[in-house]
């Protein structure tokens, strides 16, 4: 069935997701990534991605709530369309463990990181 869709419910799953997320992204496209969180939009590569919730209008297709953001993954990646929603909580969360992992690497990039953090972090109302 090709509108199959697989919802995550297991907390841990979701993780998972979020995790081969960013690993799909890797170091060159995680400032792509944050440069779009931090105005409220998604960002995806190849057969995953990431949407927020504010992004949809309920007679949109992918609407699934007022709130969180839902990672995606699609085939041939997975069987189905995979969704990995997450409040905006564990998402800016995930994001920041994400983000020190990525500075650990690329330290002269601190500042605009954490610009971006704070403007992400302001974005979600957190």
């Amino acid at each position: 069935m090709d509108d199959e869709i697989y919802y995550v419910e297991d907390v841990q799953e979701k993780i998972k997701n979020m995790e081969a997320y960013y690993s799909t992204l890797g170091d060159g496209y995680f400032l792509d990534a944050l440069n779009e969180f931090k105005l409220g939009k998604g960002f995806g590569i190849g057969y995953t991605s990431c949407y927020f919730a504010t992004e949809c209008t309920p007679n949109d297709e992918e609407y699934f709530g007022d709130s969180g953001v839902n990672f995606t993954t699609t085939p041939p990646v997975t069987s189905v369309e995979v969704y990995a929603i997450v409040d905006n909580q564990m998402f800016f969360e995930h994001l920041v463990k994400v983000a020190r992992d990525y500075l650990s690497r690329h330290p002269q990039n601190t500042a605009k990181v954490e610009s971006c953090l704070v403007q992400i972090k302001k974005q979600l109302h957190l």
